[in-house]
């Protein structure tokens, strides 16, 4: 009985060192990862399987469906796949051969990769502001997302990033030129961390705005009062494509004349002090950006029935009827030359008629000419405006 139990532990003793406790299983091919693609291939790469002459290359449309093979030829740890759609994704999968076969038990898991989206259509600005500009685009099949980028002297350098068909480049300049000569727009589609980027699509600064700056206070060139005509000098604004300059009467709101990139403001009257505004615009596509108004410009065309009551050796007096729109006030300057204002006689004259009796220091001589000019003045609240254009009358003394 001893001997039967010892030869029973033997043999348990042998068995437990014949056969072992568990069996590794086979190793997969690992990093396999998508590395390059283009519109029709992707590129993937995995790392060296100790052993293997040559690697299997498959990819299939989804990760449980029929698999095809693209090479059973793979030597460098990497291949391309070609012939494949746009903006697609699909599953490879790596399979090493050693000693003489395909070992499938190494096979890797299926890895989602994908192609490129083609390049976007129909990009252009749909938005202005003083500081910032917004582009769109038809977006491509199959992009993930929108990759951003400026370009200027053979640099791109990328912007931002977006799921939407738009994006807004902020933080710019309306009083410099663009720092970059044109906008770039890279469609993706991103699986599994890695961004199949597809070909650029561009829009050149020439074809970009800025909504110009707030208007400068309107600047008068000339005036023929005779004809109801003044002539306005053209805001001069960076990215104007136009303007408007809007005339109203003083004292009210209605407006009087509108313009609209005409310099020529016509059909108004001498004796009514009026108040222009000016706003330029910027234009891309058949959409305006408008830029915020100017200041206001007041002026008139000067004096109605400016004339001569009476004269004698030493004095002139003159009166005119009263310049309409607020709270008028007149210059009188007294002159020798008709090209000249002349010599300051009265400041803040508020009556319509007016008795002179010096040019500047000196009492006016006898048988002189003199020519009388009167500058109309608005005050609008706590400010007082001068008109740029005067009336003036010339005549002499008496001998």
């Amino acid at each position: 009985m001893k001997r039967i139990l010892s030869i029973v532990i033997t043999l348990t003793i042998l068995l437990s060192i014949a056969v072992p406790m568990s069996v590794s299983a086979v190793e997969q091919v690992s990093g396999v990862k998508q590395i390059g693609a283009s519109g029709s291939s992707f590129e993937i790469g995995w790392n060296e399987y100790y052993g293997a002459t040559r690697y299997k290359v498959e990819w299939s449309n989804s990760p449980n469906g029929t698999y095809t093979v693209d090479t059973e030829w793979a030597t460098n740890y990497s291949e391309t796949v070609y012939n494949r759609y746009a903006g697609t994704t699909y599953y490879v999968k790596v399979t090493p051969y050693v000693d003489g076969h395909f070992l499938t038990s190494a096979t890797s898991s299926p890895v989602a990769v994908a192609t490129a989206p083609n390049s976007v259509t129909n990009i252009k600005q749909t938005k202005a502001t003083t500081n910032s500009l917004t582009i769109s685009w038809t977006g491509s099949l199959g992009a993930t997302s929108y990759k951003i980028y400026k370009y200027k002297n053979s640099v791109e350098t990328y912007i931002g990033s977006t799921t939407k068909t738009s994006y807004t480049i902020s933080k710019l300049s309306n009083k410099k030129d663009f720092d970059f000569s044109s906008l770039y727009v890279k469609p993706a589609r991103t699986v599994n961390g890695y961004d199949a980027i597809g070909y650029y699509s561009y829009i050149s600064d020439y074809n970009l705005t800025l909504t110009p700056q707030k208007g400068k206070t309107p600047s008068l060139s000339s005036c023929y009062d005779s004809l109801g005509v003044v002539y306005f000098a053209g805001p001069d604004l960076k990215y104007q494509d136009g303007y408007n300059i809007y005339v109203y009467k003083a004292d009210k709101k209605s407006t009087v004349v509108k313009s609209t990139n005409d310099t020529r403001i016509a059909n108004l009257k001498k004796g009514q002090f009026y108040k222009a505004k000016t706003r330029s615009y910027s234009e891309f596509g058949t959409s305006k950006s408008y830029g915020k108004w100017s200041d206001y410009k007041y002026f008139t065309l000067g004096v109605k029935n400016l004339s001569i009551i009476s004269k004698t050796k030493n004095s002139l007096k003159f009166s005119w009827s009263k310049v309409k729109g607020g709270k008028v006030s007149y210059d009188i300057y007294v002159s020798t030359s008709y090209n000249s204002k002349g010599k300051k006689f009265k400041s803040n004259y508020k009556k319509t008629s007016i008795n002179v009796t010096k040019y500047g220091k000196k009492r006016l001589s006898r048988n002189t000419y003199y020519y009388v000019n009167i500058l109309p003045k608005i005050k609008v609240g706590k400010k007082t405006y001068k008109s740029p254009f005067y009336s003036y009358f010339g005549t002499s003394t008496s001998y």
